[in-house]
C-alpha cells in the first residue's frame, strides 16, 4: 500500500508538525510512506490512499482542500475546523464559501449562523457548537481522533464514517537533563516552585482562571513562578499575562521545549470550550512526572485520578487552582509512566493506524459507522412543578441531563432561560432569566415571573448567542385562578 502522509512539517510552528515528526519515522518502519508538507509535487494518483493531518489553524489549508477532494484517513487533531474554515472562506471577503461550508456540516442552523457572522455578528462560542468538520468526516473513507470524547461527539452529528480512535503518543524528552541550566537561564531559584503553562495559548486555555489563581497563590508563597511557554493567539493580550513572578518565553523552538518541561514543577492545561483534541503539551507534561492540573471536562475526564488533578467548573475554579499551586501532592510520577506504558506509546499508535489501514474498504468507499450516542447542543430540562396564584408564576425546572448546566459567566456564554407569554397567537411579553447558580443533573431551579399571558413558551438560550433553535422547549397554558 502507497501512503502518502499530508501534514505541517518541521520548522512549521504547529502541535501537529511535533506529532508529524514523532510518527513519521515509526510509520516509514512498517508502511511504504511519503510526507508532504505542502501540496507541491503530490499528486493522489500515485497513492492508494492519503492519511490528512488535520488542525484547526491555516498551515493546514491545503491539508483540508486536499481531503475534500481526494477522501482518504482524516486524522482530527481537533474536531473543530471552524476556525481554519473561516481563514479560508470569510476572512478573504468569500461570505458565500463560508455559508456553503457551514451549510454542508450543519444544515438550516449552520447556514443562519454563518450568515449572520458574515454580517457581522459573532461569538467565539459558535466555532465550538458548530465545529465545521462534519462535512469532511462524512466523506472520508476513515477517520481518527485521539479520545472518546471526541468519537462520541461526531457520532452525535450522524457522520456514518468509521471512527476509530488511536492513542496520541508521547517520546521522552531528550533536554530533560537540563533542568537546572534551564532554570538558571530563566532567573529561578532551588527553592522556587514553578509553575508550567505550555502551548499554543488561546482563549479556550483559561488563561485569565490561570492569572487569578496564580496571584492569589503567590500573595501566601512568594517563592511561586508561572512559566508560560509559546506563543499567544492574535486575540490574546499579552499584557495581561504580565505579573510579578510571571516568565513569558513567547514561541519556543521544539527542540528546546524539552528543557522547559524539565525546569516545571507542575503543569495547569485547562480547557474550556473543547475543540476535541487531545493535548500534545498535556501528554508532554505526564511524560515529565510532574503534577499536572485538567479541567473536569469533555475528553480531560478520561485521564485516570491518579495521573491528573481535576480541577472542576463553577465558582470554586479558581480556589482550587489556588491549591493545586501552593499544596503538597503526592508523587503521581509512577501511576503516570504506568499509563504511558500502557496507553501512549509510539507502537501502540503505529498499530492504532495499522488497525485503521487494514480496515478500509478496498473500493474506497466507507462501510460501518452510524450514531452511538447524542450529545446535546442545549441541557435535558423538564418541569418539576407550576404553582399560579393571582399575578404570579413559580415554575421549578430540574436538570435532567448528566451534564451541569453552567448558569454563571466562566469566560463562555452562559445558559439562559427565555421565556415568552402569549394570548392566543399574539405574544404579549418576553424575559430573559438568569438561573440562580449553576444546576447539577438532578437539581431544581424556581423561576417567579410576573404572569402576561395565557400561554408560556419556554425556550433554551446561550447568553450572546442567537437562537439556533426556534422552537419551543416548553409550553405551558396558565390555569386561570379564581
Amino acid at each position: 500500500m502507497r501512503i502518502a502522509f499530508l501534514s505541517p512539517l518541521p520548522p512549521t510552528r504547529s502541535g501537529v508538525s511535533h506529532y508529524a515528526a514523532m510518527m513519521l519515522p515509526a510509520l516509514k518502519r512498517r508502511f511504504d510512506v511519503t510526507a508532504f508538507g505542502s501540496a507541491e509535487g503530490y499528486r493522489a494518483a500515485d497513492y492508494d490512499v492519503a492519511i490528512y493531518q488535520l488542525g484547526n489553524n491555516p498551515h493546514h489549508e491545503f491539508v483540508f482542500t486536499e481531503a475534500m477532494r481526494n477522501p482518504g484517513v482524516a486524522v482530527l487533531h481537533d474536531l473543530v475546523l471552524h476556525h481554519l474554515i473561516v481563514e479560508m472562506t470569510l476572512a478573504r471577503g468569500d461570505a458565500d464559501g463560508y455559508v456553503s461550508a457551514l451549510t454542508a456540516s450543519h444544515g438550516p442552523a449552520g447556514a443562519a449562523w454563518a450568515r449572520g457572522r458574515a454580517a457581522g455578528l459573532h461569538s467565539e462560542m459558535g466555532n465550538f457548537l458548530l465545529p465545521g468538520s462534519i462535512d469532511l468526516a462524512g466523506r472520508s473513507r476513515a477517520v481518527v481522533v485521539h479520545n472518546e470524547w471526541a468519537a462520541d461527539r461526531l457520532r452525535s452529528f450522524g457522520v456514518p464514517t468509521p471512527i476509530h480512535v488511536v492513542p496520541h503518543p508521547f517520546v521522552e524528552e531528550p533536554a530533560a537533563r537540563d533542568r537546572a541550566a534551564v532554570r538558571r537561564q530563566l532567573g529561578f531559584g532551588a527553592a522556587d516552585r514553578v509553575i508550567g503553562l505550555f502551548g499554543f495559548l488561546t482563549s479556550a486555555k483559561r488563561g485569565e482562571v490561570v492569572m487569578e489563581a496564580f496571584r492569589a497563590a503567590r500573595q501566601r508563597d512568594p517563592r511561586l513562578r508561572l512559566l508560560i511557554v509559546g506563543e499567544a493567539a492574535p486575540n490574546i493580550d499579552v499584557g495581561t499575562l504580565a505579573g510579578e513572578g510571571v516568565t513569558v518565553t513567547g514561541y519556543v523552538k521544539d527542540d528546546d521545549f524539552g528543557g522547559y518541561y524539565a525546569a516545571a514543577d507542575r503543569f495547569v492545561n485547562l480547557r474550556y470550550p473543547s475543540a476535541g483534541e487531545t493535548s500534545g503539551t498535556l501528554i508532554r507534561a505526564v511524560a515529565a512526572g510532574k503534577p499536572v492540573a485538567v479541567s473536569d471536562y469533555a475528553q480531560f475526564a478520561e485521564f485516570p485520578d491518579d495521573i491528573v488533578v481535576r480541577i472542576p467548573f463553577g465558582a470554586d475554579e479558581q480556589t482550587k487552582l489556588t491549591g493545586f499551586f501552593l499544596g503538597d501532592l503526592p508523587d503521581a510520577s509512577a501511576a503516570q509512566r504506568r499509563w504511558l506504558n500502557a496507553n501512549a506509546t509510539i507502537d501502540l499508535a503505529v498499530e492504532g493506524y495499522a488497525r485503521v489501514l487494514n480496515g478500509l474498504s478496498p473500493d474506497g468507499v466507507h462501510v460501518g459507522g452510524g450514531v452511538s450516542g447524542t450529545v446535546p447542543l442545549f441541557p435535558v430540562l423538564s418541569i418539576a412543578g407550576a404553582e399560579v396564584s393571582e399575578d404570579r408564576l413559580l415554575l421549578t425546572l430540574r436538570n435532567d441531563g448528566s451534564s451541569p448546566i453552567l448558569a454563571r459567566v466562566y469566560g463562555q456564554p452562559a445558559y439562559r432561560v427565555l421565556i415568552k407569554f402569549f394570548d392566543g397567537d399574539h405574544e404579549v411579553a418576553d424575559r430573559w432569566i438568569e438561573l440562580s447558580g449553576d444546576l447539577r443533573p438532578g437539581g431544581v431551579a424556581t423561576l417567579d415571573v410576573a404572569l402576561e399571558g395565557s400561554v408560556l413558551r419556554i425556550y433554551h438560550a446561550m447568553d450572546g448567542i442567537p437562537l439556533v433553535d426556534p422552537r419551543p422547549a416548553f409550553e405551558l397554558e396558565i390555569p386561570r385562578v379564581r
